[in-house]
């Protein structure tokens, strides 16, 4: 309980200031997930403790305070996934939990110079193997745990290639979490969200992708009364997100405006048609279309910052 106090302390310290959900991302993959960094490599975590936790941060990034919620647009599980697979790559506590233990592991199979080490396998092992012999049940609650790990690794792979999580004779965690984690499959529009845009564009664009943007028609869906029709062109037409991007004259004139500029002689069509397009134009990685995607979440993000100052 102290790692999960000490936790919802900070996010308090942060509630006041005006951040942004980027903002938020960065401050839970750096800030808290440091925090349990050394708790989480000593010993496994009980799994109320790492719900905890989660819940803590996925109230902190969906309404930026501690106070639990369920308030999540997406869910804390696709926030974990890799960029490429449409998260935002956050850390998974309780796979990177394992991994740190695993390395505990590691040290006693290999035998590593260390005291702690010595006296495991004098008290313990016994010259016994290491791989088949059981969990000794007169070891102490951590000492267990750390012996169980094993039949969660021999899911993964065999005790032969314990070796490719090493780097330069050293037992590296983030490789362990990268290569045991299940192969998400990627997703279609991964070049947009990689590519190099301002946080809180790539942020708005992330969730737009997601169609997870909170449009009138969704407010409608949840009860919510509001005006259902868009704000932004007065066209007397619904606020859909496929009505707002690129439907709605407002974004369209400015998206217009961007690719004139960059020479670009294209047909605005729907929403999955720009997308589909961008797809196409950003798998080579040249520059000009690195700079076409940067400008398409430039667009998003400021079509959606105004269609909320007007709305609100």
């Amino acid at each position: 309980m102290p790692l999960v106090e000490k936790i919802t302390n900070r996010i308090k310290c942060w509630t006041s200031k005006f951040l942004s959900s980027s903002g938020r991302v960065q401050l839970i993959k750096n800030v808290l997930f440091e925090m349990q960094t050394y708790w989480g490599q000593v010993f496994l975590l009980p799994k109320k403790i790492i719900q905890l936790v989660n819940a803590a941060c996925r109230s902190f990034l969906w309404t930026g305070n501690q106070i639990s919620s369920k308030r999540a647009l997406i869910s804390w599980d696709s926030n974990c996934m890799p960029t490429s697979a449409g998260g935002l790559n956050a850390m998974d506590f309780t796979w990177w939990n394992k991994a740190a233990v695993y390395k505990l592991m590691w040290a006693i199979h290999t035998k590593k110079d260390a005291l702690w080490i010595k006296w495991i396998h004098s008290i313990y092992i016994k010259k016994k193997d290491f791989q088949t012999m059981s969990t000794p049940n007169q070891a102490c609650w951590l000492v267990r745990k750390v012996f169980d790990i094993r039949e969660w690794y021999l899911n993964i792979d065999s005790f032969a290639n314990m070796n490719k999580f090493c780097r330069k004779g050293q037992f590296n965690i983030q490789k362990m979490y990268t290569l045991s984690r299940p192969q998400f499959p990627k997703v279609r529009w991964k070049a947009l969200i990689l590519g190099t845009t301002i946080p809180r564009h790539n942020f708005i664009l992330w969730l737009a992708l997601h169609h997870r943007l909170v449009t009138v028609d969704r407010l409608t869906a949840w009860g919510i009364q509001v005006d259902i029709r868009c704000i932004l062109c007065n066209s007397g037409k619904d606020e859909t997100m496929s009505h707002l991007f690129f439907d709605c004259q407002f974004s369209r004139n400015m998206w217009n405006i961007l690719l004139n500029w960059m020479g670009e002689r294209h047909q605005i069509g729907t929403w999955d048609e720009e997308v589909l397009w961008l797809m196409k134009r950003t798998k080579n990685g040249r520059p000009r279309n690195s700079i076409l995607a940067f400008l398409y979440a430039a667009v998003i993000y400021h079509t959606w910052i105004e269609r909320n100052m007007c709305r609100f």
